[in-house]
């Protein structure tokens, strides 16, 4: 049987690759009416990916080090962060005029900030050494920033297109 700080491991892991995976999705439509459903997906599987979080370091804090603990607060502190850009992005869609771009660039925050904690976490999992580990995030943040920009780029283009014919 499964403990319960395993099993929401794999429910955090499971709703963060379901964010991502439609987050992508969400970013790469053309209109706010295909956006919003795939939004309000990606908020709440936010939700669930940050109350399993919890679950999952409460469930065992008292056996953690401090420095640990430390990390896991201010893990926890940017996946509330990342909900609020979630909410953003749902706020700006419900708006009769919303800025799509601005959509981009809120789910590509949350898309980003899990890309980094993917590549982060497999690179632990892995035994990098801390200077390697280092490298790996910056460099998804980098990877990351690109693809947002790319797309928001694309987006611009594809609306200057429909806007002329």
């Amino acid at each position: 049987m499964l403990h319960l700080h395993t099993l929401a491991i794999v429910l955090h892991a499971i709703s963060a690759i379901g964010v991502f995976i439609i987050g992508i999705i969400c970013i790469a439509q053309s209109t706010i009416p295909r956006q919003l459903p795939l939004a309000r997906a990606v908020f709440v599987l936010l939700i669930l990916m940050v109350v399993f979080l919890v679950v999952a370091i409460f469930s065992h804090v008292s056996s953690l080090p401090t420095l640990t603990r430390i990390i896991f607060g201010g893990l926890t502190i940017l996946a509330v962060y990342m909900l609020w850009r979630a909410f953003q992005a749902l706020s700006i869609l419900r708006e009769p005029h919303g800025d799509p771009v601005a959509v981009i660039d809120h789910i590509g925050f949350v898309l980003i900030s899990l890309f980094d904690g993917f590549a982060i976490v497999s690179s632990i999992d892995l035994h990098a050494p801390g200077w390697l580990i280092a490298i790996v995030a910056i460099g998804a943040v980098a990877v990351g920033i690109y693809a947002i920009n790319r797309r928001k780029k694309t987006f611009s283009m594809q609306r200057r297109i429909v806007h002329q014919k």
